[in-house]
């Protein structure tokens, strides 16, 4: 078996609704994460639809505590309101800062046919549903330019610019850009109406890695053939792509950890979790654990993104890092 990674999903939307110190919950818990061994912290985004702390000033704060862990979003779903020059500029310098330990994990973000405020979000900035996937395309086509090139010019059917320079650049010489992607849960693109199928080339034709959440293993093996299928077809090389389970976790009791999963998802969300709790969520002991990882990585998984749906995720850092961890390692 290839070694499989694990990062902890930071919780900075938790935080919000928590009551608890931020500081102590995403400092502290990406310096223990360090200390543990895991290979990243992962910050989500949303800038209005699911507020949090901003991404990039939480990565950038995790930057200065470590030394080695990886620095990911998962995912960044604000990527198609966000022009592509300044998240290029932004990016480039948490690189530098960070010396090259970022991966940038882009999305379309929640369709905006899920609810008002996934609309309100877009037509707060004045931009239309129907372009995020351009915008994806394009922006990864622009970060990829601007970060190796100087006089970059693009001329797309969203952005239109020329004789563009970008400094810093990124340490990394190929600054990898992964995509997430559930269309299983989230349904058709916004912009490409029945084109699920879709998806899945443009992880094959953009990204370095896939990321995905709220399959069964199953779902997952299925999808990843697929995907890999494309990253073939593109030309690209199927042994340098990751495939990234973004999964939930509660380790203790049983009962009391779906119930404390089902509370922190409600919040969350603000929609009720129990008809995905199941599929989503390992809780209860160690065995219980072990035994929903382990069907994953049996399906192809190389990389876990484990957020922990409890309010003390110190502690739960520590069941999983003493309990968890060492069966995979």
């Amino acid at each position: 078996m290839s070694k499989i990674t694990f990062g902890i999903v930071l919780p900075t939307r938790g935080v919000l609704f928590s009551g608890a110190n931020p500081r102590k919950d995403i400092i502290e818990l990406s310096k223990l994460a360090e200390e543990y061994g895991y290979d990243g912290v992962w910050a989500g985004d949303s800038i209005l639809a699911k507020p949090r702390l901003d991404a990039i000033t939480v990565l950038a704060a995790v930057a200065g505590a470590t030394e080695r862990i990886k620095l990911g979003t998962s995912c960044f779903a604000s990527f198609p309101l966000r022009h592509p020059i300044i998240l290029g500029y932004q990016w480039a310098t948490l690189d530098q800062l960070s010396g090259g330990r970022t991966i940038l994990v882009v999305c379309q973000g929640t369709p905006t046919t899920h609810g008002k405020i996934y609309r309100n979000e877009y037509d707060a900035f004045g931009i239309l549903p129907s372009e995020k996937v351009e915008r994806v395309n394009e922006g990864i086509e622009i970060l990829r330019k601007i970060w190796k090139e100087d006089n970059v010019a693009y001329n797309g059917k969203i952005y239109k610019f020329k004789d563009v320079t970008v400094q810093p650049k990124p340490v990394q010489k190929e600054c990898p850009i992964w995509i997430a992607s559930n269309p299983r849960s989230t349904g058709e693109l916004e912009g490409a109406p029945g084109n699920i199928e879709g998806n899945f080339a443009r992880v094959g034709k953009y990204a370095d890695g896939w990321m995905t959440t709220m399959v069964t293993p199953e779902e997952f093996e299925e999808d990843l053939t697929k995907v890999l299928s494309y990253v073939k077809s593109y030309g690209r090389s199927k042994s340098k792509f990751k495939a990234s389970l973004y999964y939930n976790v509660n380790i203790g009791d049983r009962t009391k950890t779906a119930a404390e999963s089902s509370d922190f998802l409600l919040k969350y969300y603000r929609e009720d979790p129990s008809g995905i709790l199941d599929k989503w969520v390992a809780y209860g002991t160690k065995g219980d654990v072990v035994k929903k990882l382990e069907g994953f990585v049996d399906a192809g998984v190389q990389d876990f993104n484990i957020r922990f749906v409890a309010w003390n995720q110190i502690e739960q850092l520590k069941r999983f890092s003493k309990d968890v961890l060492p069966s995979f390692r």
